[in-house]
């Protein structure tokens, strides 16, 4: 199988290293990967290929044009340039395999059904997860399950600025600044804690495991700027940590599918997962609960997906037929639940003046909205005169949360809007 490499960037530059370590391995098992030809932006970022007489090109167009390549892989991410290439490649009649989640979250729709009309392959195992290999675990080894919940920790850079919280006592931007100076974290991180990273994999995670198109547009979506440092260290006083999860699950006929800050139980499985490391925990129907956890980025660990595509690609080729992505289209949209009918458990944190009543008035409040109260602690602050009030809630909904916070707010006695995370 000739193909063509678009970007060679740190993924890029690591499955062409990859392909070369592994050829003379691959052809004693009859499996053949050769790079017919490699695109970048530049003669730049070209000139290490060049000088190893790889045929090199600044156009894609080149590429795609070429019959003599059977697959393109497309590794120079955005949006709407590799939306046209990988289209193109596909009307051409070739394969593709990308590690493009932004891409697929928002194009999907357009690039998986006309995949399927190619009688094409479209692989994107780097796309979600980096080398952990959840795409092809959910499309294939759980063929004989039901996925019924899905919660995963899919974004390196948010996990690292949390487990920096928990375990080195940092504030979100000391932790975010130890981030960026690691290179875990872009100089404009935003994309990362804002959760929008999360969202498009948690979005194509939930497509898969419903079997219909979630609109990563039309979800919850909370980062991870407005979690503090003292929420950290009260969720240790009950046993907890705090991750951006993205969370998927089935309710009824709908979908519930978000990204936010959870508190998790220290005795979850997802609980210890630090550090860049992602997870993938998911409960089925017959198999139960499973943890999938790796390097959810870099340069090998992401590559070594990509080739893993290619290499299962090369082995299609005799005749094995693509695996269908024709539903996943705007006629097949998941009804998504609203954010004010989910149910669940919830940490409140209240900042008040040290007054009699206070704690009264506030829990006068939970009660008349129907929020049952497990457990209460109070701390004091470092402002004289105010102590935080916190606040662990039963099994509560949304919308009743989101009026009792809102009429707790209007207290002359709360000095700070309150703070509100949901237990996973």
């Amino acid at each position: 199988m000739r193909i063509g490499i678009i970007g060679v960037g740190v993924v890029g530059s690591g499955v062409v290293d990859i392909i070369e370590q592994k050829q003379k391995e691959w052809a004693a098992l009859g499996v053949t990967v050769e790079i017919g030809g490699i695109c970048a932006k530049s003669d730049v970022e070209l000139a290490p290929y060049k000088a190893k007489n790889y045929r090199v090109t600044t156009s894609a167009d080149e590429l795609i044009n070429d019959a003599s390549l059977q697959a393109v892989v497309e590794l120079a991410g955005g949006y709407e340039l590799p939306r046209k290439w990988i289209t193109q490649a596909l009307q051409a009649g070739k394969h593709v395999v990308t590690a493009n989640k932004a891409l697929l979250a928002k194009y999907g729709h357009e690039v998986f059904p006309l995949a399927s009309q190619k009688k094409c392959h479209l692989l994107f195992e780097a796309a979600v997860g980096g080398g952990i290999p959840i795409i092809r675990s959910i499309q294939e080894g759980m063929t004989g399950n039901q996925i019924e919940r899905l919660s995963c920790i899919i974004n390196g850079t948010c996990n690292y600025i949390m487990s920096q919280m928990s375990q080195s006592d940092l504030s979100f931007e000391d932790a975010l600044k130890q981030a960026q100076a690691k290179g875990y974290a872009e100089a404009d991180p935003s994309f990362d804690i804002e959760g929008i990273d999360a969202a498009h994999k948690t979005a194509i995670l939930a497509s898969l495991a419903s079997g219909h198109r979630v609109d990563f547009q039309r979800m919850h979506i909370t980062g991870i700027t407005g979690v503090q440092a003292q929420d950290i260290q009260y969720a240790k006083e009950f046993d907890c940590c705090i991750k951006l999860l993205g969370n998927f699950r089935r309710v009824g006929e709908r979908i519930d599918a978000r990204v936010h800050p959870c508190i998790i139980p220290n005795d979850h499985l997802l609980s210890g997962v630090n550090g860049v490391l992602n997870a993938v925990y998911l409960e089925c129907n017959n198999l139960g609960a499973t943890l999938q956890t790796g390097a959810g980025a870099g340069k090998l660990p992401t590559a070594s997906a990509v080739v893993a595509d290619l290499v299962s690609l090369e082995r299609s080729l005799g005749g094995r037929a693509p695996i269908s992505m024709e539903w996943f289209n705007e006629g097949n949209n998941a009804e998504l639940m609203s954010i004010a009918d989910l149910e669940t458990r919830y940490y409140f944190r209240f900042t008040t003046k040290d007054a009699c009543g206070v704690l009264a008035g506030i829990t006068s409040i939970l009660s008349k909205h129907g929020i049952s109260i497990e457990s209460i602690l109070q701390k004091n602050v470092k402002d004289p005169g105010k102590v935080s009030i916190v606040v662990l809630t039963e099994r509560s909904k949304e919308r009743d949360v989101v009026a009792a916070l809102k009429e707790i707010d209007c207290l002359s006695a709360v000095s700070e809007p309150s703070r509100m995370l949901r237990f996973l």
